[in-house]
């Protein structure tokens, strides 16, 4: 299952990553980046319990030169 949010490679973007869950959930602000691939990602099994989908990671040339990986809850196109 893709999920269009308008992501797609040459988008300008903002990133606020979200690292954790529940409680110890907490947004770390990036700055801004292009989108250089999108990578689809395989359903995990973990054991008895699957398929999980994580969905794609969007994988982000940032303005310090660096290119990460990041989960698409943490991406908003600003133009693409």
């Amino acid at each position: 299952m893709k999920a269009d949010l308008g992501i797609r490679v040459g988008s300008l973007v903002e990133i606020n990553q979200v690292r954790g869950a529940g409680s110890y959930k907490h947004v770390i602000p990036r700055g801004l980046g292009v989108v250089v691939r999108v990578e689809e990602t395989e359903p995990a099994m973990y054991g008895t319990i699957g398929p999980i989908d994580f969905g794609p990671i969007v994988h982000v040339l940032l303005t310090t030169g660096q290119t990460e990986g990041f989960d698409q809850k943490s991406i908003k196109v600003i133009n693409g």
